[in-house]
């Protein structure tokens, strides 16, 4: 990934245009309303939609996979621009719960509560796309990412955020076997240099993103069933009852 600019602590992409910049903005702004967030995040989704549209065979078989607290947000605009010009897209939601053993945040661990996962079948899945609103310790992604290629063998791997932590990188791919990590591409906007005593990344987005999205807390985004889950296991339960 190559740098453009740099902004205090922030390095940003080159993926990241004048309009892109004002959408993080817009994220780092406390007074931002959760509706108006909701709507950033959307519209930062089809960013990085159109940005991995660049890199990959629009003949391809492609699995998204997000968190229950991106779903209808970020990960709805990234499966919206890349759903229409690719052969084929199946996704997966996870409702991981994040808490960190003898509160030593480095220690931060993600286990699954539940899964939305569609069927691969035999296809061949040539990219997964892991995406997360913001990728600092990683281990959400490790988690959800160590789940995955349980039942797929991608031959790339994309993580796509629209900030990350300047150690992200580094870190996630410690955490898996060069046959693993050699499929590593990453997709994100900026970078950040700088996290407060309780490991929020600055500017980051903004804070913690359940709240800023507008749930209270943890708790309330696990119960939380996303519009988009809903509306595709529909689709995929009558088509298995049609054939």
């Amino acid at each position: 990934m190559q740098f453009i600019t740099k902004i205090n602590s922030r390095y940003y992409t080159e993926l990241a245009d004048t309009e892109t910049k004002k959408f993080l903005d817009k994220l780092g702004d406390k007074s931002t309303s959760p509706e108006a967030y909701r709507s950033v995040m959307f519209k930062l989704g089809v960013k990085l939609g159109n940005s991995i549209l660049k890199s990959i065979n629009s003949q391809s078989n492609v699995y998204l996979a997000c968190t229950v607290e991106d779903a209808d947000f970020l990960a709805k605009g990234i499966l919206t621009t890349l759903e229409p010009k690719v052969s084929k897209l199946a996704f997966a939601c996870f409702w991981n719960q994040r808490f960190s053993p003898f509160e030593i945040n480095e220690l931060k661990v993600a286990p699954i509560l539940k899964k939305y996962q569609e069927p691969v079948n035999n296809d061949i899945v040539q990219y997964l796309i892991v995406i997360k609103s913001i990728i600092s310790g990683a281990c959400v992604v490790r988690t959800n990412l160590t789940n995955l290629i349980q039942k797929i063998e991608p031959e790339k791997i994309l993580i796509a955020a629209p900030v990350i932590y300047k150690t992200a990188e580094e870190k996630l791919r410690s955490e898996f076997n060069k046959d693993i990590y050699s499929k590593f591409e990453f997709f994100y906007f900026a970078k950040d240099s700088t996290r407060d005593d309780q490991g929020i990344v600055l500017p980051g987005i903004g804070g913690s993103v359940y709240e800023r999205l507008g749930f209270e807390g943890q708790d309330e985004k696990n119960r939380y069933i996303p519009e988009i889950v809903k509306s595709r296991r529909h689709k995929l339960v009558q088509k298995i009852y049609t054939g």
